[in-house]
């Protein structure tokens, strides 16, 4: 038992100590570049840029230390069972005689399509409780994309890579995606005022993935896409009027901490239940309860 206390809490630790040393070099490199554009909107309010901060890094090292480990399951179980019952879409090893530069791009626009559509599904009413974890970040920055909950890094994980592995695509390809869209993903939150110009209508800008953030606005119900704008622009939810300047966050009352976080979507998924099922209820249990 003593041994089993130890080595959890060496698990910990360790799973600690890498997830903090991850955070080196995304802090220095944005911190060098909101150092160099010189934008007040690049540096945020900093009372709230604290709290958010604390909040973004509790559920960051708690992915690290409780979620990836199940995710890294997950993952495996799914490509593993794909491969093994051969249910891959088109020839099997396709992507085996394909440059890796080509490979790379077909599973970075693949994973994007993939991700347009999950993420409009997050948005759909019993997914959102668990993703506004993630839009209810007042202060938009790269830490940003370190807040989700378990329950929303699971379902991604399960639809991504369940998709990816579908497709064929070799493991070092799914995380050639992995690392594109996180690291892509932590750019477009860093509160960076850049819409690309003509680019834009290409690849998804800072600017354009602030306005999803938006807390009442049209823009939250579209600009989907990680990666390429494209895909917004195909589907119809494509919103950039400009530089945006405001206010982010959601409606919904989160409570207090990460314990606010993690409870607030279990909370609403018992009311919604328990709505359901009182309006199908017999009139008289619907009335006791």
């Amino acid at each position: 038992m003593a041994n089993s206390i130890v080595t959890l809490l060496f698990h910990v630790y360790e799973s600690a100590l890498v997830a903090a040393f991850k955070l080196v070099g995304p802090f220095i490199a944005f911190l060098l570049l909101a150092a160099l554009i010189h934008k007040s909107r690049s540096f945020p309010s900093p009372q709230r840029l604290i709290r958010e901060t604390k909040l973004n890094l509790g559920l960051y090292f708690l992915d690290a230390i409780l979620v990836i480990p199940v995710l890294a399951i997950l993952g495996a179980t799914i490509i593993t069972a794909i491969k093994h019952g051969k249910f891959m879409v088109g020839p099997e090893g396709f992507w085996a005689g394909v440059r890796p530069e080509v490979v790379v791009f077909f599973v970075v626009l693949a994973g994007d399509v993939i991700g347009y559509f999950r993420h409009r599904f997050e948005h759909s009413k019993w997914l959102w409780p668990a993703h506004a974890i993630h839009h209810s970040d007042t202060e938009l920055t790269w830490l940003t994309i370190s807040r989700f909950h378990p329950v929303n890094r699971i379902s991604t994980e399960v639809i991504d890579t369940m998709f990816l592995a579908l497709l064929d695509f070799p493991l070092w390809a799914l995380v050639a995606n992995a690392w594109v869209r996180r690291y892509y993903g932590m750019f477009i939150h860093a509160g960076l005022p850049w819409t690309y110009g003509k680019l834009g209508r290409i690849f998804v800008s800072p600017a354009m993935h602030r306005w999803h953030h938006v807390a009442e606005n049209p823009g939250m119900g579209s600009n989907f896409a990680t990666v390429f704008s494209v895909f917004d622009q195909l589907f119809g939810t494509y919103y950039v009027p400009g530089v945006c300047d405001r206010p982010l966050g959601v409606r919904e009352n989160m409570g207090a901490g990460v314990s606010g976080q993690l409870i607030y979507p279990l909370r609403m998924w018992y009311q919604g239940v328990r709505r359901a099922l009182i309006r199908t209820a017999p009139a008289d249990i619907a009335r006791d309860n």
